[in-house]
């Protein structure tokens, strides 16, 4: 019988501040052709391989070919994608300023579209993929590392005061302006927006409204709250203006997310 297989290593301790997850997918085409594979926006960037044949995106209605091998940039709207055969992909999962110390652009030139990998790491991409191919699942890990463990080895350290800025936003929900986290931080917003856009590639605004999307995201799945108690844990004090802000970040109503979530494999397998 044909299984979904879908499989998640943790990088190696070192690589932990840059990388969340590995994951390997393996869907047959008959099961993958009546999954929802929307993808919705979030605060973290993946790296995506095909193994074998690509899949679709779809653009302004129609069907364009993904890159094999790619760079996603962060989302702001919800991105369609369609299998067209059995789907077999590595991902990997960056933390939010995991991924731009590695390129030479802001991430936020890529922002709801994706960057080749051959441009990024060039001819060393070859060597990882060929060593990708037709070897055991659980092998997949140690390729992986020993790759980025190289390629972050050679790039520059984090700044620890935007990761500390990050991890303020994280723990506020992405509910503050810049003002009150400056004021909070006691640190000048021109720094702050600086910190941000140097470490994760987005300008502070943007990142603040992905970690709140996700935030409610997260509310919704848990089910414990009704809509107008997720709008005030979230920091919506206004009903029209929660409903305004979901809808144009994940494309319909929180309602409708939720009667919808169960069928959304491919931000199950992230969440």
């Amino acid at each position: 019988m044909n299984k979904v297989l879908v499989k998640k290593f943790l990088p190696d301790y070192s690589l932990r501040e840059h990388i969340t997850s590995y994951t390997l997918i393996d869907i047959p085409y008959d099961l993958a052709k009546n999954m929802d594979f929307s993808v919705l926006p979030s605060c973290q960037t993946r790296m995506i391989l095909f193994i074998g044949k690509t899949s679709f995106q779809v653009k302004k209605d129609e069907l364009e070919a993904v890159q094999p091998y790619s760079l996603t940039g962060l989302y702001s709207r919800p991105q369609l994608f369609v299998p067209k055969h059995a789907l077999k992909q590595i991902m990997i999962q960056f933390t939010p300023w995991g991924v731009q110390t590695l390129l030479d652009f802001p991430l936020a030139e890529i922002t709801d579209t994706r960057a080749d990998l051959n441009f990024i790491f060039k001819e060393d991409l070859e060597l990882l993929c060929h060593s990708l191919q037709n070897i055991d699942a659980d092998k997949i890990k140690d390729v992986l590392d020993i790759f980025l463990k190289n390629k972050f080895r050679k790039a520059n350290a984090v700044d620890k005061r935007a990761k500390n800025i990050a991890q303020y936003i994280f723990n506020t929900n992405g509910t503050l302006r810049l003002n009150q986290l400056s004021s909070e931080l006691f640190i000048s917003e021109r720094t702050a927006q600086r910190l941000i856009h140097n470490s994760i590639g987005i300008n502070y605004k943007f990142f603040s409204r992905l970690v709140r999307l996700e935030y409610v995201r997260k509310l919704l799945r848990n089910g414990n709250l009704n809509l107008t108690e997720v709008a005030l844990s979230a920091g919506y004090f206004d009903q029209a203006h929660f409903i305004h802000e979901f809808q144009s970040g994940f494309g319909e109503t929180p309602r409708a997310y939720l009667e919808k979530q169960q069928k959304l494999i491919w931000n199950q397998l992230h969440s």
